[in-house]
């Protein structure tokens, strides 16, 4: 499911990224950030706060959060940024950094670069933080507990979006040719319907209405987290068949599905996360649809999460 990029699609240097007006609007507008990991046991795809400086994104998250214990195994991951009009997909590397123990700040350049990548972060995202601050527990292990996540692009599609569509209107870097064809699943089992008895009362809706979502996806490139529309009702969602071929998306293999919702406060950051087997069919309007035989069911409101199997 790979191809080159479309003759009708600017296709640039990663280098200039950020000289397209559309993308700087994107670091500037995009109210999260989606990263896709590689657990091990499957894919895993959550929003956060982010920022961008020195020609890399920045996010905080906690040192014994998956996401951290996934990257220190596997670095790669995806990334997605969404407004409105655009939307960003990106691929690149992680690196961890903890100066608090001086790991990943040993190069002269990350020493250097520390104080303005925190004022960056600081200044983007200082209701997130004044957000944390009024919420969460008080106390020294509040700041002990954080480190940052440096994650350098190396590939990246633009889309144009809206009411459910997309066009791929630019891209950066070398996607690349597969070295032989994607693994190929069978026609795959008849997807259940989610339990929504599992899931506490307030988070139902994210499920039963449509809305935009972020699909964790494997890929030549590893982890990618590509944008797409959830139709709601148990309505499986779909993403953009020519975005999903020009990156080197699968025809299936291990999935996450994140759908949730926003705001500064930690008490309005609630959302669920399906995980499993996921497997793209054609569907109409040059779109791919993506059945997912869901496994396991992960919500959370605020830092505290939950994971039950997603068959009750």
């Amino acid at each position: 499911m790979t191809s080159a990029p479309p003759s009708d699609v600017q296709h640039r240097p990663l280098g200039g990224l950020t000289d397209d007006p559309r993308v700087r609007e994107l670091l500037a507008g995009a109210p999260v950030l989606h990263s896709a990991v590689d657990t091990g046991r499957g894919l895993h795809v959550t929003p956060t706060a982010f920022s961008w400086s020195g020609g890399a994104l920045w996010v905080v998250t906690t040192r014994q959060s998956l996401k951290v214990r996934s990257l220190r195994k596997r670095p790669s991951v995806g990334l997605l940024l969404r407004t409105r009009r655009h939307d960003l997909v990106l691929a690149g590397e992680a690196e961890l950094v903890d100066p608090l123990r001086l790991h990943g700040v040993a190069r002269p350049d990350r020493v250097l670069g520390m104080p303005f990548a925190a004022l960056h972060y600081l200044g983007r995202n200082y209701r997130h933080v004044a957000g944390v601050l009024r919420d969460a527990t008080p106390g020294p292990a509040l700041v002990l507990d954080r480190l940052a996540v440096r994650i350098q692009p190396s590939r990246a599609v633009l889309l144009r979006t809206g009411a459910g569509v997309s066009e791929v209107l630019a891209t950066w870097g070398e996607w690349g040719e597969p070295a032989g064809p994607p693994p190929t699943p069978g026609s795959g089992p008849t997807c259940v319907p989610l339990d929504l008895g599992l899931l506490p009362p307030q988070l139902r809706p994210l499920l039963r209405r449509p809305g935009p979502g972020c699909l964790a996806w494997p890929s030549l490139h590893g982890p990618l987290a590509l944008p797409v529309h959830w139709r709601g009702n148990g309505t499986p969602p779909d993403t953009d068949a020519e975005l999903l071929s020009l990156v080197g998306g699968w025809a299936g293999g291990p999935a996450g599905l994140s759908l949730g919702t926003g705001g500064y406060r930690l008490t309005s950051k609630r959302g669920v996360l399906i995980r499993g087997t996921g497997h793209a069919r054609p569907a109409p309007g040059q779109r791919a649809r993506i059945e997912l035989d869901a496994q396991r069911l992960t919500f959370w409101e605020g830092e505290q999460a939950s994971t039950v199997p997603a068959q009750g």
